[in-house]
């Protein structure tokens, strides 16, 4: 009877497990479909985004800090740390020399106080 517990237990793990797997997969695809130009199948974002697909990497924050004052520097990267701690893709950082429109990591766009 012992056995047949374990078995059964075994066998409940393993099932579980393997929807898991499956649901993930289908997540990923979802989200690999949604950032894939030319790929209409998925036209809303997925609820969820993984991580590495709003946050900035290092070479971008080194680019995006580049000839400014430290102060400026430390101010931007605060506001870039803040955005990505609520998990936004889209957002706009301003210091007083400039702003950036950053999405998905990536600055998208940029400019001068009074520039359009």
């Amino acid at each position: 009877m012992i056995a047949a517990f374990i078995a059964y237990m075994q066998h409940r793990k393993a099932t579980t497990a393997k929807a898991e797997t499956v649901q993930a997969k289908q997540e990923t695809k979802a989200v690999v479909s949604y950032f894939t130009p030319g790929d209409d199948s998925v036209t809303v974002a997925p609820a969820e985004l993984p991580p590495r697909s709003y946050k900035m990497s290092d070479q971008t924050k080194r680019w995006l800090t580049f000839d400014h004052p430290a102060e400026e520097q430390e101010m931007l990267l605060r506001q870039v740390a803040e955005a990505e701690s609520e998990g936004l893709a889209a957002y706009t950082i301003t210091v007083p020399s400039a702003w950036y429109d950053i999405e998905y990591g990536l600055i998208k766009g940029s400019g001068k106080p009074g520039d359009y």
